[in-house]
């Protein structure tokens, strides 16, 4: 992860606007999305304070100091904390302490994603070197961006928006022909359908070479019966 708050200490708007958008494509309509930004860093303050303009089903923006949720050295939960109980209902999690502490590890998004039945959970690391053991990444129905990857997602949705006509690609994955005889025939249940689709528009979004695309819906056409 780049230096980001030299990046992005005048961008909280944008860098929000993109998390609605990656949301949205991960869980779907903005009013079912529950969110929560856990902070003192002021880039992360300014992001949350412009995430509330959005209707989120809930939204919260905490303050307050790592310690209220973490023991003296931040490694260990504090008896009693809530922040684990919070976390398994919450779909978009933005944190940036500027103590920093790897303090969301592996073992602890493991019981979360297990509370929440695999559900996905997105995850945006706000600080440098930030408090989330980057090695989350490797769990399935995890999501995890940091700043810059936001701003650079950000751009590309404004600079190279997908041509008339081609918008396919990106809405209208659910009912492309080619692409449902490829995933029926994986076998998959409904709830692991869903998770294919969401991480595969999610790929596409990122991706702006029209060509490639099209050749890869090209490939999907074989699994046709």
């Amino acid at each position: 992860m780049s230096n980001m708050n030299e990046v992005f200490s005048s961008k909280p708007q944008q860098i929000a606007q993109a998390i609605v958008r990656v949301s949205s494509q991960i869980f779907g309509k903005t009013n079912n999305i529950n969110c929560i930004v856990l902070g003192d860093q002021s880039i992360v303050i300014s992001i949350g304070q412009n995430l509330k303009k959005f209707n989120f089903k809930n939204f919260s923006l905490n303050k307050q100091s790592l310690l209220k949720f973490f023991d003296g050295n931040c490694e260990t939960l504090i008896e009693g904390s809530e922040l684990p109980k919070k976390l398994c209902k919450i779909d978009v999690f933005l944190i940036g302490f500027n103590k920093a502490s790897k303090i969301i590890s592996i073992s602890l998004i493991k019981k979360i994603l297990n509370f929440r039945k695999q559900k996905p959970l997105f995850l945006i690391e706000g600080g440098v070197p930030g408090n989330i053991d980057p090695c989350v990444s490797k769990l399935s129905n995890l999501f995890l961006y940091d700043l810059n990857d936001l701003e650079q997602f950000f751009s590309i949705t404004q600079k190279n928006s997908l041509k008339d006509g081609e918008d396919f690609f990106i809405e209208d994955l659910d009912v492309n022909e080619n692409l449902n005889s490829f995933v029926n025939g994986l076998n998959l249940n409904s709830s692991q359908k869903k998770v294919f689709f969401s991480k595969f528009k999610f790929f596409l979004d990122k991706n702006t070479d029209i060509e490639f695309k099209k050749k890869l819906f090209n490939f999907f056409e074989i699994f046709r019966g």
